[in-house]
């Protein structure tokens, strides 16, 4: 028994504390409050131009959305004036067209066959 003892003490790692060095543990924390700083200022510039990127977007498309607007009122005047009783009775006039009279129309009279009618 005692051989196993001996062998289960030589096996078994001697448990050390894990020490750093004051100067490499201010060192590592500068590094790290730097490197998150960094991290910030870049996550702020990010941001802002993303904004900046957005406001320009935002405003292009309102110009665009106002000369869209400008059109659609064009053409709704187009349309109304296009549609209009006058615009129609020039357009009637152009093609020989003109307001019925009873003089324009024309009868046909058929007579009555003998195997017609009643």
């Amino acid at each position: 028994m005692r051989s196993s003892a001996r062998l289960e003490a030589i096996l078994r790692p001697i448990a050390r504390p894990w020490v750093i060095p004051k100067a490499w543990a201010r060192t590592l924390v500068v590094i790290g409050a730097g490197a998150l700083v960094a991290g910030l200022v870049f996550l702020y510039l990010w941001l802002g131009s993303t904004i900046v990127l957005l406001k320009a977007e935002r405003a292009r498309l309102l110009l665009s959305l106002e000369e869209l607007s400008r059109d659609q009122a064009l053409l709704s005047v187009q349309v109304t004036q296009a549609y209009s009783p006058e615009a129609i009775a020039e357009r009637a006039k152009a093609l020989g067209m003109g307001p019925f009279t009873e003089d324009r129309t024309g009868y046909l009279i058929m007579e009555d066959d003998e195997g017609a009618g009643d």
